[in-house]
């Protein structure tokens, strides 16, 4: 329980120095030590675990410990540009939910899959994840400005927030980015599947699928016709929304429902 307890605490004392550091440039250096003392815990934890267990197919509980992460990780870096500050803050609030499960979770040996195309296959798919979950986040943004703009709160809009333009540029470069990871994700996938009702699959490929498929397209749509705007963030929401179902739900579903694992 100590650790989860403090990997709490760092991040979500990161995320509000960062924040605060956007108005408050004197707090940078606390909330980059802070959130380096977070990564470096959360870090140590995840390299024990893979010395202690070898090959192994994580549980739920450590897909999410992982994920938040892959989030830590992508939000010190999208924070190292100071305008870019408030979503990197909140990617580490994030994560804050994430790092409760560290060392929680339940590790399942997989003996009939070569070690390095299941690491890949995990290490690309929450790498995918967080960069889409990035890019969900900044719709949201764009969702929160585009509505205080149309109800003419203009005076109300939080000062550290970047520009619309700015937001939409760094959601798509995110969506680009998350594609390309999730793409490779599928591909490596892939090379250990050989039955898929019988390692119980189904699901999971169908809506990894439908998500992929949803983002080629608003990509496409972005680069012929120029979509953007609401269109764009629900989109972007929806496309999220199925990937998160592909990998975590079917995942709960699998695991605390019918006592089954695979992946």
């Amino acid at each position: 329980m100590i650790l989860p307890i403090t990997l709490f605490v760092l991040y979500s004392a990161a995320a509000w120095l960062m924040l605060r550091s956007v108005s408050a440039p004197r707090l940078a250096p606390f909330a980059w030590a802070t959130a380096g003392g977070a990564l470096f815990a959360h870090s140590d934890a995840i390299v024990r675990l893979m010395r202690t267990v070898g090959p192994f197919s994580i549980g739920l509980l450590e897909a999410i410990s992982l994920l938040a992460w892959t989030l830590a990780v992508l939000g010190c870096l999208i924070a190292i540009e100071r305008q870019y500050r408030v979503l990197g803050a909140v990617l580490l609030g994030s994560a804050t939910v994430g790092a409760t499960a560290t060392g929680s979770g339940q590790r399942y040996h997989v003996d009939n899959v070569p070690a390095w195309e299941l690491s890949a296959h995990i290490l690309l798919s929450m790498a995918a994840a967080a960069l889409l979950f990035a890019a969900a986040v900044t719709a949201l943004m764009i969702f929160l400005l585009d509505r205080r703009l149309r109800a003419k709160r203009i005076v109300d809009l939080p000062r550290v927030l970047p520009p619309m333009d700015v937001l939409e540029k760094v959601m798509f470069r995110l969506i680009g980015a998350g594609f390309a990871l999730l793409t490779l994700a599928l591909f490596t996938g892939f090379v250990f599947v050989t039955n898929l009702f019988e390692q119980h699959l189904v699901h999971k490929t169908v809506l990894s699928l439908t998500a992929w498929a949803l983002f080629a397209i608003l990509l496409v749509g972005r680069m012929r016709y120029g979509w953007r705007g609401r269109f764009a963030v629900h989109f972007t929401l929806w496309g999220f929304g199925v990937l998160a179902l592909a990998y975590f739900g079917s995942k709960f579903v699998l695991e605390e429902v019918f006592g089954r694992h695979w992946g």
